[in-house]
Order: C-alpha cells, then sequence, then structure tokens
C-alpha cells in the first residue's frame, strides 16, 4: 500500500470532523444488506449525536464517497484506513441489534477500541448480546435501544444534549 493513498482515504473521511467537537465513529452491520438502509441509519444516528454537539465518523458513508470518484480500494487500505479513524475517535457507538447476526467487523472494532482505551457503547436490541461475557468484557456500556445508547454515550463522555434520538 502507497503511503499517499492511506493519507486519501483517511482525510476524506476525517473531513466529517470537526476538530473542536467530540467525535464518535459508528459501527454498525453492512455486510449483505441494503445498502441505502445502512446510510440511512447511519444519517439517523448522526443527527441524534449532533444533538450532543458530537461529530460522527461514518466509514461506510466515507467509502461510499471514494467510490463514487472511482477509489476502489484494496482490503488492507480500507481496514487500515476505518482503523486509522476508530484511533482519532473520542467514542464508539455500535449498533449489534440485528438478531442472528454475526457481528464480525463490530467486534474487531470493538476489541480495538478497548485497547486504545476508547469508550463504547453498544445497542443490542432484543438479541440476548448483553449476556455475552466477551461483549460485556471491551464494551463501556451495553443497552437495548439507540435513544439509550446515545444516553450512555453521553453519560460517558460528559456531554450534556438532547438525548432523544428515537430508536
Amino acid at each position: 500500500m502507497k503511503a499517499d493513498t492511506m493519507g486519501m482515504a483517511e482525510s476524506t473521511a476525517w473531513d466529517l470532523c470537526s476538530p473542536s467537537n467530540p467525535s464518535v465513529y459508528f459501527a454498525r452491520a453492512v455486510d449483505g444488506l441494503d445498502r441505502g438502509r445502512v446510510l440511512s441509519a447511519g444519517r439517523e444516528v448522526a443527527v441524534a449525536l449532533a444533538g450532543l454537539g458530537v461529530q460522527m465518523i461514518d466509514p461506510v458513508a466515507a467509502w461510499d464517497r471514494r467510490l463514487e470518484d472511482g477509489v476502489r480500494p484494496d482490503l488492507t487500505t480500507m481496514i487500515r484506513s476505518d482503523l486509522a479513524l476508530l484511533r482519532k475517535a473520542d467514542g464508539l457507538l455500535v449498533d449489534m441489534s440485528i438478531p442472528d447476526r454475526n457481528y464480525v467487523g463490530c467486534v474487531c472494532e470493538l476489541t480495538y477500541a478497548y485497547q486504545w482505551r476508547i469508550p463504547a457503547v453498544v445497542w443490542v436490541g432484543d438479541t440476548g448480546f448483553e449476556e455475552r461475557a466477551w461483549l460485556r468484557y471491551h464494551a463501556t456500556a451495553i443497552v437495548g435501544r439507540r435513544a439509550e445508547a446515545v444516553a450512555a454515550l453521553a453519560a460517558v463522555l460528559s456531554l450534556r444534549g438532547d438525548t432523544t434520538g428515537s430508536g
């Protein structure tokens, strides 16, 4: 991988964030799902986080913009870019609310966040995932719904604002 390729991919997504506001990396299921619905969910979370004055880092939207620009990254470039974005984030928000889903990427991001001491809030819906020992160990907070996740994230980051995000 060329260093300039990594920098270009990284800066495209990072432009979504302002250095004056805290930033939160949003992880969720992507593979095999309708891309429009995945992006729409990201926009909804971004609105909820904006009520806290938090900028959302959305690697899915960032990669979609790169694909529109004709950039076809290899797997290594994509993963390294996403990890660079996560490393700069003040928090991690993870949607693991789809029952019977393997969240391989989300679990990897959660593990990196734990190692880098980035607080992570996970919402699990009605999956029963909150009982999983490894998830409980790595997550700062595990809640049922998105609104609870936004409120927990506000508490973890000691923020005040509108925490009424629906979900």
